[in-house]
């Protein structure tokens, strides 16, 4: 019994990796995202769950901010139903990006939600989703 026990920890150490999902978001003027989702996590508020993992912010290839995504994420939902999920990341005293993503675009059949990444030097810059990336 304990020799399948060991077993079936180590398989599921081997599959648990395979299972965390990575995101790419490339915006304009050299500035990328990288979300690693490996679960949920329990926000507090009624039975919401937000993503957990990791999300990277960079800008021509250079890390501004490396966070875990539980701490950064918020969602609100709006009147059309759809929730709206920013992202905060604070860079400095008085440096802050948000990315947010509307998914109210993302329609019956599917569809990528709209991105925009704000703060500091990046006011309304566009951005798109590459899921599954590696």
């Amino acid at each position: 019994m304990k020799r399948l026990i060991l077993t079936l920890t180590a398989t599921a150490c081997l599959i648990a990796p395979a299972l965390a999902m990575a995101d790419n978001i490339v915006c304009r003027d050299g500035w990328s995202i990288e979300r690693h989702v490996t679960g949920s996590a329990d926000s507090g508020f009624l039975s919401y769950k937000k993503d957990a993992g990791t999300i990277k912010l960079f800008h021509h290839g250079k890390l501004i901010s490396q966070k875990r995504i539980q701490d950064i994420q918020q969602s609100v939902y709006q009147t059309s139903g759809s929730p709206l999920v920013n992202y905060e990341f604070d860079v400095g005293k008085d440096n802050f990006y948000i990315l947010a993503l509307d998914m109210s675009t993302q329609g019956v059949s599917g569809g990528a939600p709209t991105l925009v990444l704000w703060g500091g030097d990046a006011m309304g810059i566009e951005c798109i989703l590459q899921e599954g990336a590696q």
